[in-house]
């Protein structure tokens, strides 16, 4: 093989990698836990980084199960089909949609100025901050220390968070007006962050600079940063470019395009081009990012905040009806289509940022907390944010229920419609509730699934539930890994969880279960003006005439 120019150890192994002599080494594991990636590109379809929940989470497919409880118990032959089970499913992972992981790992390289394999390894933040570096390198200049940063720039803010543990005040959510609301459009700013970052310049190169004379550039009034009037930065010029790419050329095309495969990958081009947007303006504002700077992180969130006031404020000048907004979307009832266009053309001639039509409700259920609500699109999508029901982490039984009562809601077109919506959804809940009663389920459906982020021996302070069942299994035989996701249901007992595997119907605390549907539908329930107790209160009946 040296004739050849290949060692005779073409693939070396360090401490956490890999390396191939003669080719590339791309850890799909480290790949699919990249947040950005799971959010972004692939759009939360899974919850677990283990090779069986991404495979089928993704391909609808499951690794090769095996009775055995360690590996010198098996045979050859079916370790041998255990193995090549695993290399087939990594292969198609690696090859999603004609190589399109392939395809955007060179998109993200060629942007980040860095190797696949770095790209594969590293987060959003180590993209970022390489193709910075690599646009200082090329034009020769010094990359600054952050302690230079902070000391010539400034490091305070001014401006008081709401979440806790923030150092600024971040995005603007208005409180929804509850219940529902019909022929709602949604009007969105186009990459928000980013188009403040492009159209007032603001980044680390140009907060607080020394000019006397830019002082007066204080875009906010509330806050004592101005801005360079001289120099752009070339962040801004970075961000801005990046922007007018996603905004102007693909998403605009994954919305125009006739061809499926194309009009797939232009949105997933879009999709991956708003992992660096998304992530530009947050890197200024995180301690670890070597470009950290407070100031530029908390000028970009009022400058923000002032944009989504002035569009308020637009939009009660013609009348329009707000019923809700959040961070860069703002939610307008019962306009025409000229007064939408209207709106568009005043606000970008007023911020001189894209304001666009993003969706059209036939109607939305707000329900009283912000950032949850479910609406339905003219040609019957549904849409949910926030709501209990969407989350990942509920048995599948809950799910079903949930999912049958946004059905029906879908169906919805009028609000004469809702009279028999509303009982078609009572009938739902009180069937599954019986179902529950009844035992007439599969046990997998009652079961949770969590993640496990540790060793279970590394949980002192406090013991999940997962991590009890981890526990339970391990003082069984049976092996836990990092990563892997445990399934448990809730029974009667003092520890209350146990392996689903191991439990029995008749275990099952249904209680606890019947609490969970509770919390699960109250909130959109809320918006109907219905409520669980009242649809389930003949059950309450029933059991108590039991005693008697």
């Amino acid at each position: 093989m040296r004739n050849w120019g290949v060692s005779d150890r073409p693939v070396r192994l360090e401490k956490d990698r890999a390396i191939l002599d003669t080719g590339i080494h791309i850890d799909l594991y480290k790949l699919f836990s990249n947040r950005s990636i799971q959010v972004y590109v692939f759009d939360n379809k899974y919850a677990g980084y283990t090779l069986d929940e991404v495979a089928e989470a993704i391909l609808g497919e499951k690794k090769m199960e095996l009775e055995a409880r360690d590996f010198y118990s098996i045979e050859t032959m079916t370790l041998a089909e255990y193995c090549l089970k695993d290399a087939e499913l990594t292969f198609k992972l690696g090859n999603i949609g004609s190589g399109e992981i392939i395809r955007l790992l060179f998109l993200f390289s060629r942007i980040s100025k860095m190797s696949l394999e770095e790209v594969s390894r590293q987060g959003v933040s180590s993209w970022i901050r390489n193709m910075i570096f690599f646009e200082y390198r090329r034009r020769g200049w010094l990359i600054p220390e952050k302690e230079e940063i902070m000391k010539v720039r400034g490091e305070r803010t001014y401006s008081q968070a709401i979440i806790k543990g923030k150092k600024y005040m971040g995005a603007i959510v208005l409180e929804p007006v509850p219940g529902i609301h019909f022929d709602v459009a949604v009007m969105d700013f186009a990459s928000l962050y980013p188009s403040i970052i492009g159209r007032w310049k603001v980044s680390f190169e140009t907060i607080n600079c020394p000019h006397e004379d830019c002082r007066e550039n204080r875009p906010v009034n509330e806050l004592p940063h101005w801005i360079c009037k001289k120099e752009r930065g070339i962040v801004p010029y970075l961000i801005q470019a990046l922007r007018d790419l996603r905004v102007k050329r693909y998403k605009r095309r994954a919305k125009e395009e006739k061809d499926e495969n194309k009009r797939e990958w232009f949105d997933t081009v879009q999709r991956s081009l708003k992992v660096f947007l998304n992530a530009s303006y947050g890197v200024f504002g995180y301690e670890n990012f070597p470009l950290y700077s407070p100031p530029a992180a908390e000028m970009i969130t009022a400058l923000a905040r002032k944009a989504m006031l002035l569009s308020i404020d637009e939009a009660r000048k013609m009348n329009l009806k707000v019923i809700y907004g959040d961070t860069d979307s703002l939610f307008i009832r019962g306009a025409t289509q000229e007064q939408i266009e209207e709106f568009e053309r005043r606000v970008e001639e007023k911020l001189g940022i894209d304001l666009e039509l993003d969706k059209w409700y036939r109607y939305v259920v707000f329900s009283r907390l912000k950032k949850n609500y479910l609406g339905v699109t003219k040609d019957g999508s549904v849409v949910i944010k926030g709501l209990l029901g969407k989350k990942r982490n509920i048995p599948i039984l809950v799910k079903e229920a949930f999912d049958d009562v946004i059905k029906t809601l879908s169906e919805v077109r009028s609000p004469e419609d809702f009279s028999n919506a509303k009982m078609k959804i009572e009938e739902t809940i009180r069937g599954y509730v019986k179902m529950l009663e009844s035992g007439d389920y599969d046990l997998e459906k009652l079961a949770f699934r969590c993640m496990l982020g540790k060793s279970p021996d590394d949980y002192t302070k406090t013991t999940p539930q997962h991590v009890k069942v981890a526990r339970i299994l391990e003082s069984m035989g049976k092996r836990v890994e990092v990563g892997q996701v445990i399934k448990y249901v809730k029974v009667v007992g003092r520890e209350g969880v146990m392996p689903v595997e191991l439990a029995s119907k008749s275990q099952i605390d249904k209680e606890k279960y019947v609490e969970i549907m509770r919390s699960t539908f109250e909130q959109i329930l809320g918006a109907l003006d219905m409520n669980f107790d009242e649809i389930i209160k003949d059950r309450k009946e029933s059991s108590l005439e039991k005693f008697f």
